[in-house]
């Protein structure tokens, strides 16, 4: 059983840590192309590759009515394009399109260069062990879907 005052740690840790990245947010996504619910639907499809809306909906912790809404956002940005589904003639699957793989990666430059400001005095053995604690935290609240 961990002690009390580890877990206090952490969520002390835990609780800076989203209030400074929240903090930064809005200056941030003024300089950006996309703001920061259109970016992680882009960055699911650049790592996973087309899906739907239901797929999206789970990875993001987001309901599907809201993550339907950013896609819809997206296509007439003309960042995304859809395509009825192959399996079920009611849904669509989502994919980038060239525009928006251009802004993505425009997006993905600037918070690369954020996070190596943030981490620079920091060992590669360093980022690689906070990498692995962040990925075994976060699959723990990582929804059965």
């Amino acid at each position: 059983m961990v002690n009390d005052k580890s877990l206090e740690k952490l969520e002390l840790e835990i609780a800076m840590m989203v209030r400074r990245l929240r903090h930064r947010a809005p200056d941030i996504d003024e300089k950006q192309k996309l703001q920061q619910a259109s970016y992680l639907i882009m960055l699911i499809l650049s790592d996973q590759g087309p899906m739907g809306v239901k797929d999206m909906a789970c990875r993001l912790h987001l309901d599907v009515s809201t993550v339907s809404r950013q896609a819809g956002d997206l296509l007439k940005k003309e960042f995304l394009k859809k395509t009825p589904s192959q399996t079920d003639r009611r849904s669509y699957t989502y994919e980038m399109t060239k525009k928006g793989q251009e802004a993505f990666e425009s997006n993905r430059g600037s918070r690369e260069e954020r996070f190596q400001k943030m981490i620079d005095q920091w060992n590669e053995g360093e980022i690689e062990e906070f990498t692995r604690l962040l990925k075994k935290f976060n699959s723990l609240v990582e929804p059965g879907c």
